[in-house]
């Protein structure tokens, strides 16, 4: 697949990023802006959650460990959720030794992407537009609504 190294062109495009680390998260949200797409943050998993529920996403990208609710929990909540289980999801690390445990634990084939911490402003780019284009009916309801999670 190619990617188009451009800046973003689709409209308003709507980003979740959740990270405890303010300077990881400032960093993706200035990258991602550069790129023309609208970006929510949040600093933990409840938080994210909130944010998640008040506004339609394209795209969720997940600190794995965060207080609160850890980017996993706060994953297999939306997978289970008919409201937000389409909604294309990444998780990031700086713990590669975690990603062996979330293999194991089938939390990894949750998330469409994985990003290791550190990472380069290149493979953000190209991994959160495969993300955003990927995005199908991320917000409609399935046939038979779940009960809502609560954090």
């Amino acid at each position: 697949m190619q990617v188009n190294w451009g800046r973003i062109d689709m409209g308003k495009k709507r980003v979740l990023v959740a990270d405890d680390d303010v300077d990881v998260l400032e960093v993706i949200k200035a990258i991602l802006e550069h790129e023309g797409l609208q970006v929510n943050t949040a600093r933990d998993g409840e938080q994210a959650f909130k944010l998640l529920r008040k506004h339609a996403f394209n795209a969720v990208i997940l600190d794995v460990s965060m207080p609160r609710v850890p980017g996993t929990k706060l994953l297999q909540l939306m997978r289970r959720s008919s409201k937000f289980r389409k909604t294309p999801a990444m998780l990031i690390t700086g713990n590669v030794l975690e990603t062996k445990r979330m293999e194991e634990e089938g939390t990894l084939k949750l998330a469409n992407d994985l990003l290791i911490k550190p990472f380069n402003t290149r493979d953000l780019i190209k991994k959160v537009k495969l993300l955003v284009n990927s995005e199908k009916d991320s917000r409609q309801p399935a046939s038979k609504p779940d009960k809502e999670p609560r954090v």
